[in-house]
């Protein structure tokens, strides 16, 4: 019987802790206490608002090119690194030319041989045509039958033709020439244009292999770009593309300079969008005025900033003192220490600030955070359970 009493109060204890929070909850100790978060205000101002297009890039020069060589053979001199500038013209590499020399002197050579062929298939030609006309004339006077008229006839033909392929012959061997010559002057390598050297894909020492087998290709050598011609390339998103045309200006910042604003102005922008993360984006091509734009080298990545609109002497209030309310729009303005519910109208906004155009003074307090249903401070609740 002990055992049962036991048993019985301690199932008892939980339940009476319930319904004891249960009594505390609906006669009022849930109710929401005075214990509130402090409003937090600030005051509506004259000034300009600026409505900016944000997008991240990457500097990147305007011209970059990728210098390739055809001619084969060991580099015996490139005496530049990766950052010097060069001039136009300079020889940047040299290939011992050994194998490059002899290439064409074979090249030449073939050339030789196959005009040597056509002025051979030429002189024949001219001989089986002397025949042609003796074989005619003993063939009238029928000496000789109609079958040896017709050999005669059918050897100039071939004649014909030996001069055809032999012409073929020697045009194909003078490209070979020109293609052999070109790799023999490609075993000194020279800089396209001014500018400086980004990357070196081969260095003293190294041989690489000549391009016989096609024209279109080659070895790369190294990469050059003229950096007084700097560029940022940035992704606009779709809804912000139609605010940017050429020729606005833009502030470019840099993550490794982040005091430093660089002036640029919109070059270019992409005709076609393209997807990026599930989004489509335009590419957008900022060219870069700063005075310090030597600062800047390719790869770094950059935020710029477009100016689409500048709104000034407007009344501005923080975007988070704009509140609806009844299916209007109002913001709350602090009186006499307690916040009273304003209609508004609104106008611009850059996503910081919201331009006001009615219904409320210059220097009004406003509110920022959260305010309740009726008009007063945000309240915690406390339950006890």
């Amino acid at each position: 019987m002990g055992l049962l009493k036991k048993k019985a109060i301690f199932y008892a204890i939980p339940a009476l802790v319930v319904i004891a929070g249960a009594i505390f909850f609906f006669t009022g100790a849930g109710k929401p206490v005075n214990d509130a978060l402090p409003i937090k205000t600030a005051k509506a101002l004259r000034g300009d608002l600026r409505i900016e297009v944000v997008s991240a890039g990457v500097v990147s020069p305007d011209v970059e090119v990728v210098v390739k060589s055809k001619a084969g053979g060991e580099i015996t001199e490139f005496p530049f690194n990766e950052g010097d500038t060069v001039k136009k013209g300079q020889v940047i590499v040299k290939l011992d030319p050994k194998t490059e020399r002899a290439r064409a002197n074979q090249a030449e050579a073939n050339q030789l041989m196959a005009k040597a062929r056509l002025d051979k298939a030429r002189i024949s030609l001219k001989d089986v045509s002397v025949k042609l006309s003796r074989q005619r004339k003993l063939f009238q006077e029928g000496i000789i039958s109609r079958q040896e008229l017709d050999d005669a006839e059918v050897s100039i033909e071939k004649a014909r033709t030996d001069i055809a392929l032999s012409e073929a012959e020697l045009l194909q061997s003078r490209e070979a020439l020109k293609e052999a010559n070109d790799r023999l002057s490609d075993t000194e390598i020279k800089a396209p244009f001014a500018g400086t050297i980004l990357k070196k894909f081969v260095d003293r020492g190294q041989v690489i292999s000549s391009t016989v087998s096609s024209a279109s290709e080659g070895t790369q050598i190294f990469s050059i770009a003229d950096l007084d011609k700097i560029r940022v390339v940035a992704e606009v998103d779709e809804v912000d593309i139609a605010r940017i045309v050429p020729g606005q200006e833009a502030s470019i910042k840099i993550d490794s300079m982040p005091e430093k604003a660089f002036a640029g102005t919109i070059e270019r922008i992409a005709p076609k969008g393209k997807v990026a993360r599930t989004v489509t984006v335009f590419e957008v091509v900022v060219a870069i005025t700063d005075k310090d734009k030597a600062l800047l080298k390719p790869g770094m990545t950059a935020d710029v900033k477009v100016l689409t609109k500048l709104v000034t002497g407007a009344l501005l209030v923080p975007k988070e003192a704009v509140k609806t309310k009844d299916g209007g729009t109002g913001v709350y303005v602090m009186e006499n220490g307690a916040p009273r519910w304003t209609p508004v109208k609104t106008a611009e906004t850059n996503g910081v600030h919201t331009v006001v155009s009615e219904g409320i003074g210059d220097a009004s307090e406003v509110v920022t955070s959260l305010i309740n249903a009726n008009g007063g401070k945000t309240q915690k609740k406390r339950f006890f359970f």
